[in-house]
């Protein structure tokens, strides 16, 4: 006999039992023809350049992609995350994880190192618990949103997830950040810390955060710990904030240059010109992306707003 809740979860994701109990256990369907036949996912890797590391995704195919929309939309949005978590977050932006940080004498940026490997079934079970569902139930949930017993990068929901795990972890150390004078956000794996370099010092601050995220299950990597006083140009997130919050000079001047070779030359002239290969079409989208970062920080900036026109301009020619 099918479980209570579990019927109710079919009924809120309108997907039968035997389907939402299919996705979960990652199994190839029954067909006819093998070509036919599929994976619940599939492995995209994306390449990052000389000297970075590739990164790894585990994409759902379209039915549990859909699947674990609804379990997003109808379900996790339903349970808050902390204050301090400033990603994956609807109405949230890069700019809301960077203007806690502005105008302060020292910041401190750590990262966690393999974050969504290291949230294992466990944690997702402990998230699924919070429904207050029946245990068959729960199971299932969690088997619908983890692949090979982790949190799949590429999943929907992974995100909003990953947040939920590190609600009782974010709290807790913003508490402490508090109590001794210091400002925390976190943007997914990234951490940033900022305020005067006595109550960074005299916290003892990274030990304090190596600790609690070891009992947590996670690990620093020591590689991107960054301390940077104010001196120097301090960057959280991409933004710059030592007075107030803005891009780095050299995408501005990066921006400005290229929108006038385009307009100048045109793209693809222009793109020849710089003995670059890609598609006029894709490099487009991506400087306007740019540009809609840079707007971001500032919207009210008419330099980038008369580039960002010009842009659209250029993509429908």
């Amino acid at each position: 006999m099918t479980d209570l809740d579990v019927i109710g979860l079919s009924v809120l994701l309108d997907v039968p039992p035997e389907k939402l109990y299919m996705l979960s256990n990652d199994r190839d369907p029954r067909c006819r023809r093998k070509k036919d036949s599929y994976s619940n996912y599939h492995t995209v890797v994306i390449h990052r350049g000389k000297g970075r590391k590739n990164r790894v995704l585990s994409v759902p195919n379209v039915f549990l992609r859909a699947v674990q929309r609804r379990i997003l939309d109808r379900c996790l949005y339903k349970l808050p995350v902390s204050p301090y978590a400033t990603a994956y977050r609807r109405g949230f932006s890069l700019l809301d994880n960077a203007r806690p940080h502005v105008g302060k004498e020292c910041i401190v940026k750590l990262d966690i190192s393999g974050f969504f490997d290291s949230i294992d079934d466990d944690m997702v079970y402990a998230v699924m618990r919070r429904f207050r569902l029946s245990v068959p139930a729960s199971v299932l949930l969690t088997h619908l949103c983890i692949h090979n017993s982790v949190l799949p990068q590429g999943a929907p929901t992974s995100p909003y997830i990953a947040n939920l795990v590190m609600k009782h972890f974010d709290e807790k150390l913003g508490a402490w950040c508090t109590q001794h004078g210091i400002t925390y956000t976190r943007y997914c794996d990234d951490m940033t810390f900022s305020g005067t370099r006595d109550a960074i010092r005299n916290a003892q601050l990274i030990p304090k955060v190596r600790k609690m995220l070891s009992r947590q299950g996670f690990t620093l990597n020591d590689k991107k710990t960054v301390v940077v006083g104010v001196s120097r140009q301090q960057k959280v997130t991409g933004i710059v904030v030592n007075e107030k919050p803005q891009v780095p000079r050299k995408l501005r001047r990066s921006i400005r240059q290229e929108v006038y070779y385009c307009s100048k030359f045109g793209v693809k002239e222009s793109l020849e010109r710089r003995g670059s290969d890609i598609p006029p079409e894709q490099y487009l989208r991506s400087l306007l992306g740019r540009i809609g970062f840079a707007l971001q920080t500032d919207r009210s900036n008419t330099e980038m707003q008369e580039y960002y026109s010009r842009i659209k301009e250029l993509m429908k020619e």
